[in-house]
């Protein structure tokens, strides 16, 4: 992918390239969110050369990532998309960062893998303070508690390339499946059931907006709700491989997740492995010998085109910047 071609990716930004636009942008975004005048000129006047060179340093980062060994890819990426996130933080925290406490990732993994590590199973765990829940809390109003834990082979299914593969490779019985009609949704292929899992689905479809009557058992892996009411919106947060539907990890908390957020984890915890985990890496990456490689490589190759994507909506302006 050459350099021309990486422009592209950004071509939504090139008005933004002249401060004195983006001065105009940042004005109206801060007007449209409420502030009043006096503070929208001042805050826009202070946080155009930050954002311009936040963005600057991050599209830098980017086109270098597009035409680098994979080897190094990932480091690349992670912090040309902090640097990304920073500048549209400034959005809506136009006082960012107020401390010290928000410069930190905010996220934290193992630093030495165990025998047996495989990546798909490796997790991260959101911190209190930090970088990953202040523009999640700013930018798309998740709020997560200290602690929570997501793992990577779960990230993954934020794809739908990544998803396919996993079932390519894991086989289709690999996730739960759902059927539903208009007034039952039964989901089999769970690993097990009890009681603790059946209030655990129960309470994920209700924090969704869905809601849900009495549960049955129907086997040892099936289970069976009534639906109070049709939902078609359950449709569009299930998983799906041509006419087959599948109940992603974590239904409620998946669902919310925003797809940045997802990049910023997957990408965040590849830039430890590759900064600190040097031999396990470069197996990975020069021997190819497992099947980390593989969603790793696929990930990367996704990641290049589908981020900058996810930020052009944040450039929508409300009216004209005339």
């Amino acid at each position: 992918m050459s350099f021309i071609i990486t422009d592209e990716l950004f071509s939504y930004y090139q008005a933004y390239e002249s401060q004195e636009v983006l001065h105009q942008f940042l004005y109206q975004a801060y007007r449209f969110r409420g502030a009043s005048k006096k503070d929208a000129l001042e805050w826009s006047y202070r946080n155009t050369p930050v954002f311009h060179y936040e963005w600057f340093i991050g599209r830098t980062y980017w086109k270098e990532a597009v035409n680098a060994s994979l080897i190094i890819q990932p480091l690349l990426l992670f912090y040309g998309l902090t640097h990304l996130l920073k500048g549209i933080t400034l959005l809506e925290d136009p006082f960012y960062p107020a401390t010290v406490e928000v410069l930190s990732h905010g996220v934290t993994t193992r630093k030495r893998k165990k025998k047996g590590y495989t990546f798909l199973n490796d997790e991260v765990k959101v911190q209190k303070k930090g970088f990953y829940p202040h523009f999640s809390n700013h930018l798309f109003h998740m709020k997560h508690s200290v602690g929570d834990k997501w793992k990577m082979k779960h990230l993954l299914m934020k794809w739908e390339p990544l998803f396919l593969l996993y079932l390519q490779i894991k086989g289709d019985d690999a996730l739960p499946r759902v059927h539903w009609t208009h007034s039952l949704l039964t989901i089999d292929n769970l690993s097990f059931i009890n009681q603790d899992k059946i209030k655990s689905l129960d309470r994920q479809l209700k924090e969704l907006g869905i809601n849900t009557g009495e549960a049955k058992q129907q086997s040892t892996s099936t289970i069976t709700f009534e639906l109070e009411s049709p939902s078609e919106r359950l449709k569009h947060l299930l998983l799906k491989k041509g006419d087959k539907l599948y109940f992603p990890p974590l239904l409620s908390t998946f669902s919310l997740l925003s797809t940045l957020s997802a990049h910023y984890l997957v990408l965040y915890n590849l830039s430890m492995i590759c900064r600190y985990e040097g031999e396990w890496w470069g197996e990975v990456m020069t021997q190819h010998y497992s099947e980390d490689y593989s969603f790793i490589k696929q990930y990367l190759t996704l990641t290049i085109g589908d981020a900058p994507a996810l930020f052009e909506r944040f450039f929508t302006p409300t009216k004209s910047l005339q």
